[in-house]
Formats: C-alpha cells, sequence, structure tokens
C-alpha cells in the first residue's frame, strides 16, 4: 500500500474533456475522409491526399517529360506531395483549434 491507496479526496470532473476527446475522434475520422490536392509550382506534377496525408493520386503532366529539365520531375513530385498534406494538415489544425477554443475548461 502507499498513500494514494485511501485517496479520500474526489477525483476532478472528467466530464468536459470527455467531450472534448469525443469531438476531436469525431473531426479526425471526417477529416480522414476529405480529399486534398497540391501542386508543384511548375504546374506539372499534381498530388492528391486524404486528410491524414496518405498518398492517393499523383499526376504528372506529359509536358514534364517533353520540358527542357524532366530531372526536375522528381522535386516537382515532392513539391506538389507537400503542398497537398500541408493543406491537410491546415485544415486539420484549423478544426482543431476551433473545438479548443470553444473549451472553457
Amino acid at each position: 500500500m502507499n498513500k494514494y491507496d485511501n485517496w479520500d479526496r474526489p477525483l476532478p470532473q472528467l466530464g468536459p474533456w470527455e467531450k472534448i476527446a469525443a469531438e476531436l475522434e469525431r473531426v479526425t475520422a471526417e477529416q480522414a475522409r476529405e480529399r486534398f490536392t497540391g501542386r508543384s509550382r511548375s504546374d506539372f506534377v499534381s498530388a492528391e491526399v486524404d486528410g491524414t496525408g496518405k498518398l492517393l493520386d499523383l499526376d504528372v503532366s506529359p509536358e514534364a517529360l517533353r520540358q527542357s529539365y524532366p530531372q526536375n520531375i522528381g522535386p516537382d513530385t515532392i513539391e506538389a506531395i507537400h503542398a497537398a498534406r500541408a493543406a491537410a494538415a491546415n485544415a486539420g489544425q484549423a478544426k482543431v483549434d476551433e473545438i479548443l477554443a470553444g473549451a472553457h475548461i
């Protein structure tokens, strides 16, 4: 036994925190179903991700292969994926911020 086994004070109310946790879980599931698109600055590559950042689709335009510097396809691809993931992250953060701003705990 230790000094905490006979705890006689009431535990703090978890109700408000449980409501916030449930709302965050709901928003996380909703976010995962959404789709976000990003493009490279050259506009040769576009990427689509879900709300968790998982890559769903990648499109490399035919012009990318005909350009003077086809070695840019790799960096363009990374750029497009990054842009799509940034869009997903920003949307998710905005939803979380809204939930937490409304929490008066």
